[in-house]
């Protein structure tokens, strides 16, 4: 017969039942002490690190000849103890030892952990020594990894030259654990500012081996996360952390720090590129007309004329930042950092290493894929032109119920588009002509399309989404630029700036706000890091420019990011009003809609509640237009249009021949 008591429950590798006797257990006797052990019933014990003051067993002995003695405990990995391990000692006839106690008994008599091993028992009474009981012990691992390499202090200096190489091995010992053992541990390696005790980490991917390799890129986007600054010297802390799964619960342990000197690389891709040179014929060696390549997404793009002359007048340099000559990047810059290069250009040799073009004279596109590290020529392109590709999704338009997919339009660069979407909590994918037979998501979540692939994951806010489809590789980044100022919203003090939209018609964007008396600015994603004003109030945009002083009134407001102009213009806006949005004007301004397209105008994430509204130009009831007969289109002093409760795209299409129409599509 068998009685079991289960100590510990199954783990994701190992199942363990504690407690268990079986008919063939004995206790060695001794043949002169004048006591004796009682058998315990247990010679299994599986150790539960989740019940650490659980005991873990009770030893019980009969003494007839003594009252009051004191009795020792001991413990041995030998049956003929000639090391013992004292355990402890008592005046009554049992003893007992929780788990964890327990656990750093057996750990330190060389167990490995989760791996049975054999340990025996005494009691002693004097010169008299018990029976001895023996138990087979299953303890859990408690002693931290230790890393053995680098040394603390170690330098690491990071480079974008091969970001796929190994800048960095970290490796380790986990010493309750030995070759081949039994189950399986997470490791990852956790990076931390020095002095804060590891309360903010960034880890680094997870291994089951005794070492980590990370890139250079990998160590860069972690001391970058830490907020280390590029291109200086900084120490980060260093810790293995060390995961065991059971059905207990996790089991986590951390190896001492070590400290490591890291310089991470610069990965902020300015807004624009400048080319300048011979070869570029609208630029020159000069700094009055330079070639401008737009950032959209991680490529780098324009048209540009190049030019030949057999050889001669053909060469031309990429700079980061306007007139500034020592920010310049050469053939070699790109060439060692595992670009591959259009044939048509190649290194000019002439001193300074700049490009050649050595191709026939004319225009092309060129574009400067950062991502995928290629540089190419191509025919002449026009950014705005509608894809067929589109976006659908529950973070959009419900799947297709709530309207149209949101629509990409091309770049300067063939085969690459984008598209400026405002998304909502939910999953998005990318599908041809708001249809399903051909349609893309990402099976992964790694930046690469499949056709039929997994639905995308997006949080809500404002978006641009470029799609490659020469490579089947998208990325998504906030992008919203918007007016900020004390003509708007207390440089942003009095809630967030007025959104500009996608223009696909000229490539621009654009906003009608109705401003106060004051100054503003545009800016991208409600942060100055980029921002836009105009000094010397010439139309000029410049970063970081001067604001730009308005009277009250209402305004469309253009941004040229190709040609760098700002245009602010008085202008004639529609807008919503009525019961269902601001109580017909006693509650507030009228929402202003932005024209995006000629004759197409937009509201975007319009509250509303239960009630009526009408359009109305500038706030007045000169020009207001309704919905008689509610059948979607719209005419001059209609009648009120109805609405419920919720939050709307609103949109007014004035582009047919006949009656303008309107559509409320509910978010």
């Amino acid at each position: 017969m068998k009685n079991i008591c289960k100590i510990l429950g199954l783990t994701v590798f190992l199942f363990f039942v504690g407690c268990t006797q079986d008919d063939e257990y004995e206790v060695t006797p001794s043949q002169d002490a004048s006591f004796e052990l009682i058998n315990s019933g247990i010679s299994n014990i599986n150790l539960n690190f989740a019940l650490p003051d659980n005991p873990a067993f009770t030893l019980s002995w009969n003494d007839s000849a003594s009252s009051g003695a004191t009795y020792n405990v001991e413990a041995s990995t030998e049956d003929t103890f000639d090391s013992p391990i004292a355990l402890g000692s008592t005046q009554n006839r049992t003893f007992t030892m929780t788990v964890a106690e327990f656990n750093s008994v057996v750990i330190g008599a060389g167990a490995e952990a989760f791996e049975p091993f054999t340990l025996h028992m005494r009691v002693s009474k004097g010169s008299e020594i018990s029976g001895i009981v023996s138990y087979s012990v299953s303890a859990y691992t408690e002693t931290p990894p230790e890393i053995s390499g680098p040394d603390t202090g170690t330098e690491v200096v990071l480079s974008d030259l091969d970001p796929a190489a190994i800048a960095l091995t970290v490796e380790f010992d986990d010493p309750d654990f030995g070759e081949g053992n039994v189950v399986t541990v997470d490791y990852t390696l956790e990076f931390a500012l020095p002095d804060t005790n590891f309360e903010t980490v960034f880890e680094s991917a997870a291994t089951n081996e005794l070492s980590l390799a990370l890139t250079h890129e990998e160590i860069n986007t972690i001391a970058l996360d830490l907020g280390l600054t590029p291109e200086e010297a900084s120490n980060a802390v260093v810790r293995v952390k060390a995961v065991l799964e059971t059905e207990s619960g996790m089991i986590e342990r951390y190896s001492d720090p070590i400290t490591l000197s890291i310089t991470p690389y610069d990965i902020t891709l300015p807004p624009i590129l400048y080319v300048v040179g011979a070869g570029a014929t609208d630029a020159g060696w000069g700094w009055d007309t330079p070639v401008e390549l737009r950032l959209i997404g991680t490529i780098y793009s324009g048209n540009i004329n190049l030019q030949n002359n057999n050889g001669a007048d053909n060469n031309f340099r990429f700079f980061t930042e306007e007139g500034n000559w020592d920010s310049g990047q050469n053939y070699p810059y790109y060439a060692d950092r595992g670009y591959t290069i259009d044939e048509n250009l190649v290194n000019a040799n002439d001193g300074d290493s700049n490009f050649a073009f050595v191709g026939t004279t004319g225009s092309y596109s060129i574009a400067i894929d950062t991502q995928n590290r290629t540089i190419t020529l191509g025919e002449p392109q026009t950014a705005g032109a509608p894809s067929p590709l589109g976006i659908v999704g529950s973070g959009f338009n419900d799947w297709g119920n709530a309207g149209p997919d949101a629509p990409f339009y091309t770049t300067n660069t063939d085969g690459v588009v984008v598209s400026y979407v405002n998304l909502k909590d939910g999953e998005i994918k990318f599908r041809e002509n708001n249809d399903w037979g051909v349609n893309y998501g990402d099976d992964g979540a790694d930046g690469t399309l499949e056709l039929n692939g997994a639905n995308i994951i997006v949080t809500a806010g404002d978006y641009r989404i470029v799609v490659d489809l020469n490579n089947l590789t998208y990325t998504i980044e906030p992008y919203s630029l918007g007016i900020v100022g004390s003509a708007w919203n207390d440089w942003g003090n009095a809630g967030p700036d007025a959104k500009m939209f996608y223009d696909n018609t000229s490539d621009t964007f654009v906003v009608g706000v109705k401003l106060q008396e004051g100054e503003m600015k545009v800016r991208l994603n409600n942060d100055w890091g980029t921002n836009y004003g105009d000094t010397g109030g010439d139309g000029t945009a410049e970063l970081n420019g001067d604001n730009i002083v308005v009277t009250a009134g209402f305004y469309q407001v253009r941004l040229d990011l190709n040609n760098l102009l700002i245009t602010v213009e008085e202008a004639d806006l529609w807008g919503i009003v009525g019961s269902g949005y601001n109580d017909w004007g006693n509650a507030g301004p009228d929402f202003s809609f932005t024209q995006y397209n000629p004759d197409k105008w937009v509201a975007e994430n319009v509250t509303l509640i239960d009630g009526e509204i009408k359009f109305r130009v500038n706030e007045d009831w000169g020009v207001n237009i309704g919905d008689t007969g509610a059948d979607g289109t719209l005419e001059d002093g209609g009648d009120n249009i109805v609405v419920t409760a919720g939050t709307y795209d609103i949109f007014l299409d004035f582009s047919g021949a006949g009656a303008p129409t309107y559509t409320l599509i509910t978010k």
